[in-house]
């Protein structure tokens, strides 16, 4: 009898201990769980702007306001985004707000070198009437390099969007777009309301 007393005591003072520094634990390993995936993405932010200047450089695209020419978002929650405009809707027309539907034609491609030609996506493909699909602006149900690229189009722009791939779909990626992937869409706003 004595010899399972002394076991229980063992147990319920280890079951104590452990309670006490689980929480110090786990929290632990959350900070540097939490610190490697910042790291990694900061990481790729670099890469990914590189990969983005390479295809800017190699179709000859400058920095500027002008037809063909790139515009490169720099705030908190965008920086790295690039719109390259290739026609403007008319000045009369708003800017898209948060809220607003917008219908947007658009095809999808990589933007590496070895694979820029792959088309992952088409908007021509869901054989809609218009060739288009609707977007609610700000929303969250496009990736966060729509929703915030929109913001900067009203209707009848057509640019070239260019995304890294923390905006796009991060590390895991999604279907045929393999993860850390930066992407360029041509867009073009057709309709707001």
């Amino acid at each position: 009898m004595k010899l399972g007393f002394k076991n229980s005591v063992l147990v319920r003072v280890a079951a104590l201990v452990l309670a006490v520094a689980a929480p110090a634990l786990s929290g632990c390993n959350k900070t540097d769980y939490a610190q490697q995936q910042e790291d990694r993405q900061n990481e790729y932010k670099v890469k990914d702007d590189a990969l983005i200047q390479a295809y800017l450089t190699r179709k000859n695209i400058t920095a500027g306001d002008g037809v063909n020419q790139y515009t490169r978002l720099s705030d908190a929650e965008n920086n790295g985004l690039y719109l390259v405009k290739l026609s403007d809707g008319p000045a009369t027309n708003p800017l898209i707000t948060s809220g607003k539907q917008a219908e947007v034609k658009y095809v999808g491609r990589f933007l590496r070198e070895t694979n820029e030609s792959t088309i992952f996506d088409n908007s021509a493909d869901n054989r809609t009437p218009c060739g288009c699909i609707p977007v609610t602006v700000g929303a969250g149900r496009v990736i966060k390099g729509w929703d915030q690229a929109l913001l900067k189009m009203r209707k009848g722009d057509r640019k070239l969007l260019l995304v890294p791939s923390y905006l796009a779909y991060g590390q895991v990626g999604s279907g045929t777009i393999p993860g850390d992937e930066p992407l360029l869409f041509d867009m073009e706003i057709l309709d707001v309301r």
